[in-house]
């Protein structure tokens, strides 16, 4: 980026360099070149001196002959007989005086160097908006001539074609209808009028005839020397390249190097600024930060047209400046929907920096703020999202608490959802959640349908209950032996598979007389290194104490119905 800023600054340089040496290398003389560098200032001084007396010469001369020959014309007028001779002459006395005047005003604007036409007083002449438009314009308006010279040509000359074929038409009809009423012989006065009247008519076709060779052979004559499409577009190009595209390219470079340079400076400068060191990311800094980079923007916006001026390009410089001039002109009406915005920039809106926004249905970390907003969720991969300003518009952060969660679970995390299903979170995206079962296959759902499924998170640690009944003949003793008993074997069980430091502790109670049985609960609390072994440890627990029930010949009651018949 700096070797790109510098290459525009040099063409910039070499572009001004250029358009100021020109008129002075048409100018040089051998002489002047072969001088050394110390005499050179004085040999172009001399040079200019001398033609500057030279031109004084010529223009003493003019003046000489001017007066000369409109005290000819008065001499001539003193000598007028009538009074349209006198009136002519009366003009161009009066035209020679004016030109006469204008040279002797060039005379003394040349020999003093300055412009003797310049107003001397402090009062200025109303402005005319039209002169000022029509100044503005002309040079687009003349190349727009110089373009369409030839087509708008043709064109003229197919009208002149078109007319005079018409007035053909009408003095052949006109004198066949005098031929007509000759040959019927009429008197000898109308006879004569007629034949009068048909030499008019016979003078008005042959000018037409004569006419329409002439425009039939220019028209002709203008399409052999019009040049192909091809030609044409390939002039076309040059010559905007030649006159245009160079000083578009130029300013194009000059927008671009000096937006990447003065960004780039204030970046480095923002390093070391003591109202940054201070105020960090405040109000301050962020106001400060917001109105350099509209300078910058503008600062570029002037390169462009300093480009324009120094190539002497007034079309493009003038085409710019209305350009940038009706920007600023619709900027009044439309900045002010943009103020919501410029205070989000400023962190002064309902978003603010480094706080907890819930966007999608998924909650964000607002990273940044401007133009492009940055969110991010640490929880998810690939998971930092780049939105525009006015988006957020309508919603609301909060503070994050420190150990508030960003997603209910992590990749490789172990997690059972509300449908039953449990697997391994391999993959998840603000888009979707990927999970594997013990098996292999996968298993895919969208990740709003996942949080529906509200997922109960078993990577850290957790807890398997199941329920197992005995028959009611053991009432006596469901509440005080026999939880102990099938605690310690189904803890000695799970031992026997996992280590101690696995099991945090088993824990056997008393549920409720169901209708056909005495229930039992029977709860595992595990840590999360066995989650893999989840439905395992559910079935360890039913077995072991139904092991229990064998050891103590406890009977376990099936579903049954019993029927009391009165005496």
């Amino acid at each position: 980026m700096r070797a790109f800023a510098l290459i525009s600054f040099c063409l910039l340089f070499s572009s001004w360099a250029c358009a100021q040496n020109e008129p002075n290398k048409a100018k040089a003389t051998p002489a002047a070149t072969e001088s050394s560098p110390a005499e050179a200032p004085i040999a172009a001084a001399e040079s200019r001196e001398n033609e500057k007396l030279k031109a004084l010469q010529a223009l003493a001369a003019s003046i000489a002959t001017q007066e000369a020959e409109r005290n000819a014309q008065r001499e001539l007028l003193k000598k007028a007989t009538s009074e349209d001779q006198r009136r002519e002459l009366q003009a161009e006395i009066e035209r020679m005086s004016d030109k006469l005047r204008e040279t002797k005003a060039t005379f003394a604007s040349t020999a003093t160097g300055i412009n003797a036409s310049e107003p001397q007083s402090t009062t200025q002449a109303p402005l005319n908006l039209q002169e000022e438009l029509k100044n503005i314009f002309q040079p687009a308006l003349r190349e727009l001539r110089e373009v369409t010279a030839q087509p708008r040509e043709i064109e003229s000359l197919k009208t002149v074609l078109v007319d005079w074929t018409s007035r053909q038409k009408i003095a052949q009809t006109a004198l066949a209808e005098i031929d007509r009423l000759l040959a019927e012989k009429p008197s000898k006065e109308v006879q004569e009028e007629l034949e009068s009247t048909r030499k008019s008519w016979q003078k008005r076709l042959s000018e037409a005839e004569s006419s329409i060779t002439n425009a039939a052979v220019q028209l002709d004559q203008r399409k052999r020397d019009a040049p192909s499409v091809l030609s044409l577009i390939t002039g076309m190009i040059s010559h905007f390249w030649r006159n245009r595209g160079l000083s578009l390219l130029l300013a194009l470079v000059a927008f671009i190097g000096t937006y990447i340079a003065l960004h780039r400076g204030y970046r480095w400068f923002r390093k070391h600024s003591p109202i940054h060191k201070k105020y960090q990311d405040g109000l301050t800094s962020r106001i400060f930060d917001v109105s350099v980079s509209a300078l910058i923007f503008i600062v570029a916006l002037f390169a462009i047209l300093l480009v324009f001026y120094v190539r002497n390009d007034w079309l493009l410089l003038t085409m710019a400046s209305i350009l940038i001039l009706g920007l600023a002109w619709a900027s009044r009406t439309a900045l002010p929907p943009y103020f919501e915005q410029i205070r989000l920039f400023l962190n002064l809106g309902t978003v603010r920096e480094g706080e907890r926004i819930i966007y999608g249905g998924l909650p964000w970390r607002v990273d940044s703020l401007g133009f492009f907003c940055v969110l991010s969720n640490p929880d998810l991969n690939g998971a930092t999202l780049r939105i525009p300003a006015k988006t957020l518009l309508s919603s609301f952060s909060r503070p994050s608490q420190p150990k508030e969660p960003w997603f209910p679970s992590r990749v490789d995390d172990w997690v059972i959802l509300e449908d039953g299903f449990m697997g391994k979170v391999i993959q998840q995206t603000p888009e979707q959640v990927v999970l594997v079962k013990l098996g292999g296959s996968y298993k895919t759902y969208s990740t709003s349908s996942y949080l529906s499924k509200n997922p109960e998170n078993i990577t850290h640690q957790f807890s398997i209950a199941t329920t197992f009944g005995l028959d009611y003949q053991y009432q006596s003793i469901a509440t005080t032996e026999i939880p102990e008993i099938i605690q310690q074997k189904v803890f000695s069980l799970l031992l026997e598979h996992f280590s101690k430091d696995e099991i945090n502790s088993v824990v056997v109670e008393f549920s409720a007389a169901n209708t056909s049985s005495l229930d039992f609960r029977i709860v595992a609390n595990c840590k999360g290194s066995l989650a893999p072994q989840y439905n395992v440890i559910q079935r360890l627990l039913q077995r072991g104490a139904v092991e229990a029930a064998n050891e103590h010949q406890w009977v376990i009651p099936f579903p049954q119905l019993t029927i009391h018949q009165p005496r």
